[in-house]
């Protein structure tokens, strides 16, 4: 069976910040039910670069490239999450306002 680790290493980890930029953007997702969560998400966007910028140079030494671009996605779709409910909110007060405070059809 062959070692995985590079020539001239004993041994490879995966990046701390990786799994810290992962655990944001799986948090981030609950942005959909709580919008502060963007919090979470605009920090697992910060984090990434961060750890991508530390497994570059390590020639081989740090893994965890597809944990941070997983993450990344995470922390993306995060974002988005936490503004559809203010989004929706926005709406109907926005329809409320042009048609003499009712709500749409169909609102209970």
């Amino acid at each position: 069976m062959q070692s995985t680790a590079p020539k001239g290493s004993e041994y490879t980890t995966t990046e701390g910040r990786a799994f810290v930029a992962l655990l944001l953007g799986f948090m981030s997702l609950s942005g959909l039910v709580f919008p502060p969560a963007i919090g979470l998400g605009i920090a697992g966007i910060v984090v990434s670069p961060q750890a991508r910028k530390r497994i570059a140079p390590s020639g081989g030494r740090l893994r965890g490239m597809t944990v941070i671009w997983v993450a990344l996605v995470l922390s993306v779709v995060g974002c988005l999450l936490s503004l559809v409910l203010p989004g929706f909110v926005v709406y109907v007060w926005i329809y409320a306002l042009f048609h003499g405070g009712k709500l749409p059809e169909g609102t209970p």
